[in-house]
């Protein structure tokens, strides 16, 4: 079921499945600034990542003693949340464990996603609760696609990435879904990456600990801003293209893909949040859409 927030700036719809978001489309500029799943190319718009981000080594985990069998990025983006509030500008959705999930995850737990509309702005809101009675590892993350070229008669490569402040940072190379260990460094001291085809023919970009609160893309040539993502309580960020195709995912993520000899416990997995019995862990990243 499709559901629709609405306001003088924006027109966003968010659907059950997966609680993903759909379409944000500019009521000024008739824009769609969503990508939109063409099944021929990537047949998501912006899927939610829990409770692992990317890929396990070989599909599977090991917790307390246990072996796990879960597919890349986790169930939710696959799971059909149940609307709970449908206000004006705010909608809610919630996901709760049942047999198919324990079978994959061990845990009762509660995620909630909260969308809420302001200006031309949509901040999305991660709520996830531990209501069982053992300490609960997960990983949570966004993967928004947005459309370029988003102007008629531009190419996708006519686009950079533009950061808060200078960066310098490697890229975490991934082969296969899993990462290497290796690093290539993208950014020395820098504010700006340029978007083309060869960037994303090893698979995404993976960055740790970036210090900017926000990433976004614009137009090369004039500086025109097309999106903001504001990120600022995410440890890691992945940018990725399906190579040649018509958007790029901005990802703010808290998790990352195995290491491809990574045999260990999940507690014990990089970048994994630990959540206590009865506790409530929340997170929310904004993005902005420029008229």
């Amino acid at each position: 079921m499709n559901y629709t927030l609405e306001n003088n700036h924006l027109t966003a719809k968010i659907q059950s499945h997966g609680a993903e978001l759909s379409s944000v489309r500019g009521k000024s500029n008739g824009r769609e600034y969503i990508w939109q799943a063409d099944p021929a190319v990537w047949a998501r718009h912006a899927p939610v990542l829990f409770p692992i981000v990317g890929k396990l080594n070989g599909n599977q985990y090991r917790l307390y003693g246990e072996t796990y069998s879960m597919s890349q990025h986790g169930f939710a983006r696959d799971r059909e949340f149940f609307c709970s509030q449908e206000e004006d500008q705010q909608l809610t959705f919630q996901l709760t464990a049942d047999d198919d999930t324990k079978n994959q995850y061990p845990f009762e737990f509660r995620l909630t996603i909260v969308y809420t509309l302001s200006g031309n702005q949509l901040k999305v809101t991660f709520q996830v609760k531990n209501d069982d009675d053992q300490v609960m590892p997960f990983s949570i993350g966004a993967h928004p696609a947005f459309y370029c070229p988003a102007q008629e008669g531009k190419h996708w490569n006519e686009y950079q990435l533009q950061f808060e402040q200078n960066e310098t940072l490697e890229r975490h190379i991934i082969e296969n879904g899993l990462r290497t260990g290796q690093t290539h460094q993208l950014m020395d001291d820098e504010h700006m990456l340029a978007l083309h085809r060869h960037l994303f023919e090893e698979d995404a970009i993976v960055f740790k600990h970036p210090k900017s609160a926000w990433t976004r893309i614009v137009d090369e040539a004039t500086g025109k801003k097309i999106v903001t993502v504001y990120h600022k309580d995410f440890s890691y960020l992945g940018i990725w293209q399906k190579v040649g195709a018509d958007f790029y995912c901005i990802e703010p993520w808290l998790g990352l893909a195995d290491e491809k000899d990574f045999e260990g416990d999940l507690t014990q997995k990089e970048g994994i949040q630990l959540l206590e019995p009865a506790q409530q862990f929340e997170v929310s990243y904004t993005i902005e859409f420029h008229e």
